[in-house]
Formats: structure tokens, sequence, C-alpha cells
């Protein structure tokens, strides 16, 4: 017998109209092949506006399954919260025989009781609901070890009447946003700091396929970068599922740079290069946009005016999810979605390399168009960065390997 084991709901994917399904069949198809990639028994199933997450026959659980799944959900796009289910009949002695197990999930805490009926068919309103399974919690708890709340409380029981049966559940805090996959691909300018990863899990929230590119300059730098770079692909390929990281070499554009072009604008003649590059590619996988981890006015680089002169080389719209933040807010997320740690690593990124003594802050495009003109080899450079790309991938949490004999990808062991 399937049992019921968690419960899931969504929010703006109950918003879109009559393309609903699509969005809510985007979801179970990622949740599922992620809970297949972890080798978890349990399968998502749609119903009622919500999705349960059941256990399959004859195939235990593992003893941490509740902390594998609070793993996922915490940071899945497209879940809005969720709660592992206790299930009862549906009357209210079974009901409240789960009293016990609840107050185990709350004691310590503030907390409310919320009831809602999906079935109306039900004998007792929700508010009736509510006030008996809260006095069965009272009943079942040592004195004076509850505290309920109807504001500011830090636990919220849900009680859902069902068509077939009552489920209830401690509500836990999802990332809410679109499933990935539904609203296009992007490539992301992919680096060892805090910023674009970042970017990249804010639009993979809004259901954006990330493809990340790194530029990098080895072997002039050390390889603590690139490790950097495909550690934090394969920490957000964790959320978004399979992610094919590019690592693009640009030293020689780089030196290409420093010998023919003013030195205040060498940041931002790369910034465009890395535009035009990531332009290309996103051609290439039939992406709509390129995503960076920009914020105005954090570094040089990142004023109004040099971002109006580097987005002129794109040839596709240039996604700023952290333009309004400040660095204290980027780390903040960072640490939440746990890329922190990795971007913390001491590295030098390509952008270093070379950095001007004065770098250009309000460049004009007039000018740095003529800068380009005396770079003759750029082009020609930009297409062997591109030709010598190397490929990683990964599908949830785990790099794969590629098995040249069969043109085929494993996991690496």
């Amino acid at each position: 017998m399937k049992t019921s084991r968690v419960i899931i709901h969504y929010d703006e994917i109950a918003l879109k109209g009559g393309k609903r399904r699509a969005f809510e069949d985007r979801l179970l198809s990622n949740l599922n092949a992620c809970l297949k990639a972890r080798n978890l028994p349990l399968r998502a199933r749609n119903a009622w506006g919500r999705i349960f997450l059941e256990e399959l026959e004859n195939a235990p659980l593992p003893p941490d399954w509740q902390q594998q799944v609070r793993a996922v959900l915490s940071l899945f796009p497209g879940v809005a919260n969720f709660g592992f289910v206790e299930v009862a009949a549906k009357d209210m002695e079974a009901l409240e025989a789960l009293a016990p197990v609840l107050v185990r999930r709350v004691i310590g805490h503030t907390f409310r009781v919320t009831a809602r009926r999906t079935d109306k068919r039900f004998a007792l309103k929700s508010f009736e609901i509510e006030r008996a399974f809260a006095a069965a919690m009272f009943r079942a708890a040592p004195d004076g070890a509850l505290k309920a709340a109807m504001r500011g409380y830090e636990r919220e029981v849900h009680i859902e009447v069902l068509a077939e049966e009552i489920v209830v559940y401690v509500k836990e805090p999802g990332i809410g946003g679109l499933a990935v996959g539904s609203s296009g691909r992007a490539v992301s300018l992919l680096s060892a700091g805090f910023d674009s990863p970042v970017a990249s899990f804010m639009l993979m929230k809004r259901g954006v396929t990330v493809f990340p590119v790194h530029f990098h300059s080895s072997p002039l730098v050390s390889d603590e970068a690139l490790e950097a770079a495909r550690d934090l692909a394969q920490h957000l390929s964790a959320v978004q599922g399979r992610l094919t990281l590019a690592l693009v070499p640009v030293l020689p554009i780089q030196q290409h740079i420093r010998d023919h072009a003013p030195e205040h604008l060498r940041i931002v003649l790369l910034r465009r290069s890395f535009m035009r590059l990531a332009s290309r590619q996103a051609e290439q996988l039939r992406a709509l946009a390129l995503i960076t981890g920009e914020s105005v006015g954090q570094v040089a680089s990142q004023t109004l005016e040099n971002m109006l002169v580097i987005d002129a080389a794109a040839t596709l719209p240039v996604l700023r999810p952290l333009s309004g933040l400040n660095k204290r807010e980027i780390i903040d997320i960072a640490r939440r979605i746990g890329t922190e740690a990795v971007s913390a690593r001491p590295c030098d990124d390509t952008c270093s390399l070379f950095l001007p003594k004065a770098p250009e802050t309000k460049a004009k495009l007039k000018q740095v168009l003529a800068a380009e003109q005396r770079l003759p080899q750029l082009a020609a450079l930009e297409r062997a960065a591109l030709e010598q790309a190397e490929l990683v991938r990964f599908a949830w949490g785990r790099e794969l390997e590629t098995d040249p004999a069969e043109d085929t990808t494993r996991e690496k062991r």
C-alpha cells in the first residue's frame, strides 16, 4: 500500500490560469527526477491542488530520509512550503489520536493550529476542528509545555480534510517561485565569487534553466578559481538538476587587450569580450538571455555608465537580479543556499589579472569602440576561446563523466 509521507504546496503556479497544468507537470517531473537520482523510494503525485510524496511499495525508506527530503525541498524551485504528514481517517477521534505526535514537533515553540476543509461535507467547520485539535494537543502535553499564539507563532500545525483522509503536518518553508525549465534558458557568467552563483540561483527560482560559463586565465593563475567554479556548479545542479558548465580559457584575450588597449579601459574591454562570448554560447544553446551577478556601484566596472557600454556588446538581454542588493545581502543569500563557503575561498579571479591602477568608471561607447578597432586579433581569439571550451556536466549535485568510447555520461565515483 502506498503511504503519503510529505505534502507540498506551491503558490505562483496556482495563478497561471490555462497554463497551470503545464507548470504543475514540470514541477512533478523535476521532483520525481530528483527523488530518483537520490535513490529515495518516494514518488510525487498531484491531487487537490497540492503534491504528495508517496512511499513506494516494498521499498523501505532510509533512516535519514526526512533529513534528505528537507534538504531537497527547502531549496527546490516551485515549492512554497511542505510538511511531513500524519494521516487519519475522516473522524475527529482518529484525528485527535495524532495530537501527541504533533506535540513533539512543536514543543518549546509557540504554535497555532490551522484547519482547511477541501471536503466541505465534513461535519465540523474549520474553526471547530482547530479548537478541538488544539485542546487535544494541550491534553497530550505536560503542563505548561505548550504555548499557543494566534500571531507571531513559530510553528504552524496544518490540518487538511481531503476527500478520503485527513492529513496533519507542521508547515516548513520552501523558496517558492517556479519549477526550473518552465521559463526558458539563459547563460550565466559564473565566477568563483559570491555574486554570480546567487544570481544564477535566483533565476533558477524563476523557472529559468541556467547554463553557467566560467572564464579562466589558466595557467597564468592557479587552478583555485577553476575548482571553485566547478564546486559552485555542482552545488547549483542540486537545485536545477542537469547542468552543464563551460570552462572558457581567455588568457590570450587578456594579453591582447593588455598589449594593445589603453590601460584604464582593460576591464570594460574584457567584460565586453565576455558578453560576446556568452552571447555566442547562448545562441548555440537556444538561450534567450544572459545572467550576471553585478550590483550597481559595487566595483568600478559596475557603474551604470559602464554597464551601458558593456551591454552594448551583448546580443541578448542581460539579467542582473542582484543589481539593487549590497554585499551583505548577497552573502546572506549565499549562506542560505549553501554557496558561501565555496565563494569565500581565497583565489585569484580572471578580472584581477592585469588590473589597471585607475580603471574607467564612466566609459563612453565611442571611445571603447575606437579602442576595439585597435585589437586586430580579438575576434579570432574569441573564436578560439569558444572552440577550446571544456564542458563539465552535473546532475542533482553530482559531477558526471563522459565515456569517450560510448559518448555518454555517467556519475563520477
